[in-house]
């Protein structure tokens, strides 16, 4: 799935999906105590340990929470996991081969110094994953479930100055504009067969950044003439218009939260030791 595809498809599903007329209220909630909660477990870690259980649990609830409750499809979930997933990776090994103190776990002599692996470079490099993983659950739980609109008028309601809000907005409309725009100068450039070789592929990427950045003006312009005409006097107005919110969802956030944090303090010795 193409890059644009796949951002179109995200905000389809933040309008489409089984929990869309929910509290945006309750969504951010949860997510952002579950993310806080999973990445704040590292305060507690014991050197040489791999305490993996809390960071699972979390990326399992989301999980389930976003592909069974919220009926987001299952191939968009994986897609939107790939490219950090990757990216994750590649840190992970970075970490376990380059850093760490302590026992040795190899050692490989070079001719100029000699390589150590430890183990606490291993443990720091799987605790890395675990909880970047969760953390990306908890985001993409957020994402996929609640809209822009309702986000925004969340930071509103919260207080979050105007200006910011509204740039939000703008940023994130145009990052489709962005993407559709610079596919379909992309699908044009390909027709006419300009990136037939590595140097054409290179020069045809210049003038399509380039005409991009003029393409984007344009627009913005348009967009700006076109919001004066239907009379924007510097704030653009959203309908208020949010579900309630229940107390008891969000007590039982709450306690599901303070379970996280139990689960932390009382598997603070355990796990997976190297």
């Amino acid at each position: 799935m193409s890059h644009s595809d796949l951002y179109a498809e995200v905000d389809k599903s933040a309008y489409t999906n089984a929990l869309a007329k929910n509290s945006p209220i309750t969504k951010t909630f949860f997510a952002l105590s579950a993310l806080l909660i999973s990445v704040s477990a590292s305060t507690f870690d014991v050197p040489g340990v791999v305490s993996f259980i809390v960071p699972i649990v979390v990326f399992i609830i989301c999980t389930s929470l976003t592909l069974g409750l919220a009926k987001v499809k299952t191939h968009l979930y994986l897609d939107l996991f790939a490219y950090p997933t990757f990216m994750l990776i590649l840190s992970c090994i970075v970490l376990a081969l380059l850093f760490g103190s302590g026992t040795p776990l190899i050692e490989i002599p070079l001719p100029w110094t000699t390589w150590t692996i430890f183990k606490s470079g291993i443990s720091m490099s799987i605790n890395t994953f675990l909880r970047v993983e969760s953390a990306l659950s908890c985001l993409f739980f957020l994402v996929l479930t609640t809209s822009i609109t309702d986000l925004c008028v969340l930071l509103r309601r919260i207080h979050i100055p105007q200006v910011m809000v509204e740039m939000s907005m703008l940023i994130y409309r145009y990052i489709f504009l962005f993407l559709e725009i610079s596919k379909t100068m992309t699908l044009a450039q390909k027709l006419r067969l300009k990136r037939s070789g590595w140097l054409s592929s290179i020069r045809s990427l210049a003038m399509l950044a380039g005409s991009l950045f003029i393409r984007t003006l344009d627009q913005g312009e348009r967009t700006l003439t076109a919001m004066n005409a239907r009379g924007y006097d510097g704030e653009i107005r959203i309908l208020d218009d949010f579900p309630s919110t229940r107390k008891t969802t969000l007590l039982g956030i709450v306690i599901f939260d303070i379970l996280l944090i139990t689960l932390i303090l009382v598997t603070t010795n355990m796990g997976v030791v190297l």
